[in-house]
């Protein structure tokens, strides 16, 4: 397993552990305000969630079917920093 693999594997989970933490806030929100738009962010969020950890796992078996090709992990881990940096600023502008 390359160290492209292995990033993309560690920005993955990065983003399922604030995901975590979104899930947290949300269902704590919901037990006060019981609200479509509440629900929404719950399931939203349990489907990247589950998204998230697919993808973990869709790297790690990538890497070891195509280890040789490292140069097809080099733009998938340009897509995950994108989407990482997005998730960031998600999380800083919605922090509790």
């Amino acid at each position: 397993m390359g160290p492209f693999w292995l990033t993309n594997i560690v920005i993955s989970l990065m983003i399922v552990i604030g995901l975590l933490y979104s899930l947290r806030n949300y269902l704590l929100t919901r037990k006060y305000a019981r609200t479509k738009f509440t629900n929404a962010l719950v399931a939203l969020t349990a489907v990247f969630l589950v998204q998230h950890l697919y993808a973990a796992y869709v790297f790690y078996m990538m890497s070891l079917s195509l280890s040789e090709h490292v140069h097809i992990a080099t733009p998938l881990l340009m897509l995950n920093i994108i989407g990482f940096a997005g998730f960031t600023i998600f999380i800083y502008l919605s922090r509790a």
